[in-house]
């Protein structure tokens, strides 16, 4: 194909900033119509890109034609439309997390599978030039056998407002482990090489979403008496090939960081790496010795758009036949931890878990 047809479902701050302009940027695609619920929004940035604009998703396949789309709409939607987009044979790039749970996620795909199309899952926070020199220190056995992964996203005070993350039914009926804590699987993981988790124990807490007097301190308003998300959650989670992870992924707590911080640890018996940021890692160092002296190690790292990378990287996948970066089947751990998280914290018990065959 001389140009992949692209659509973009979904244009409100991540659906016009990570998808549609990086898409613009590419020379092998032609973005040919845009979808949003909301028709003002949906006409406004229609008529600035000189697309045709669309309030029904389905319609805009139907007409169109596309070769491929990107998803950016609520959590709670993502696996839906991208059955729907999926089952009329067109690609699909869907913003994270790719469902709101362990069985949707697994749905779409088996359903991607079946159509035999691309699906790729929006972690731009993949493309970071740091976590992209943790993996290279991985491969090159600089790390040795890892053994311990750590993952911190908490922000002091930043639980979002909006219905599209605390409304039940947008959101996908989960919180701050859904929403962000997903950043945190997915980057340790692929660190990792995604193993095979087997038991998962963990906790959820909401000690701040109730609060009315808190709601001045977050992002936005909401009604505290129908706050029904967690705020914060803590997981640790045992590997097949003998290795732990432990996360701990907050909207709000009293920390003595202001905003948002990221920490990320993987420590292996030759090295070990740390990585600093927010929901993408912005720094690496690796720490090692030699016969006789410790040393640190720092890369220089150069600016990279990391949208426009996953974008590309989308594209690539469907002109050149290769799987993507992102795979669902690595979205299948990633849920399956997730949930595991979500069962212990209810059952007050360490669970088991068990990767189903797609």
């Amino acid at each position: 194909m001389d140009k992949v047809r692209v659509g973009v479902i979904g244009v409100g701050g991540h659906g016009r900033g990570r998808h549609l302009i990086p898409y613009t940027k590419l020379p092998n695609v032609e973005v040919v119509a845009v979808a949003d619920v909301n028709q003002r929004r949906a006409e406004e940035v229609g008529k600035e890109f000189k697309v045709r604009y669309y309030t029904d998703y389905m319609e805009m396949i139907e007409r169109e034609n596309p070769d491929a789309v990107s998803i950016v709409t609520p959590t709670g939607l993502h696996a839906k439309v991208a059955k729907d987009v999926l089952s009329k044979g067109v690609h699909v790039l869907v913003d994270k997390p790719l469902g709101a749970n362990l069985s949707e996620v697994i749905d779409v795909v088996r359903t991607a599978k079946a159509k035999g199309k691309v699906l790729m899952v929006g972690y731009w926070s993949r493309f970071s030039p740091a976590l992209k020199f943790g993996a290279e220190a991985m491969s090159l056995g600089m790390v040795g056998e890892p053994y311990l992964a750590y993952g911190y996203l908490v922000r002091r005070r930043g639980i979002p407002g909006s219905p599209t993350f605390i409304d039940k039914q947008l959101s996908g009926g989960r919180g701050a482990l859904l929403d962000i804590g997903c950043y945190i699987l997915d980057n340790l993981l692929s660190l990792l090489n995604f193993p095979r988790p087997v038991t998962v124990s963990g906790a959820t807490y909401t000690k701040f979403g109730r609060n009315p007097e808190e709601v001045k301190f977050n992002w936005g308003s909401w009604d505290p008496s129908k706050f029904e998300l967690e705020d914060y959650a803590v997981g640790f989670i045992r590997f097949e090939n003998g290795a732990s992870m432990i996360i701990e992924v907050g909207w709000a707590a009293n920390v003595s960081h202001v905003g948002e911080v990221g920490i990320y640890r993987v420590l292996g018996n030759k090295g070990g790496l740390e990585g600093r940021g927010h929901e993408a890692v912005t720094e690496m160092t690796l720490h090692s010795r030699t016969s006789n002296f410790l040393y640190d190690t720092k890369p220089v790292l150069g600016n990279v758009d990391m949208s426009l990378e996953m974008v590309r990287a989308f594209i690539d996948s469907i002109t050149q036949g290769k799987e993507p970066p992102t795979t669902g089947y690595q979205s299948v751990i990633i849920h399956s931890i997730i949930d595991a998280i979500y069962e212990s914290a209810s059952k007050g018990s360490e669970v088991r878990v068990t990767i189903p065959e797609i």
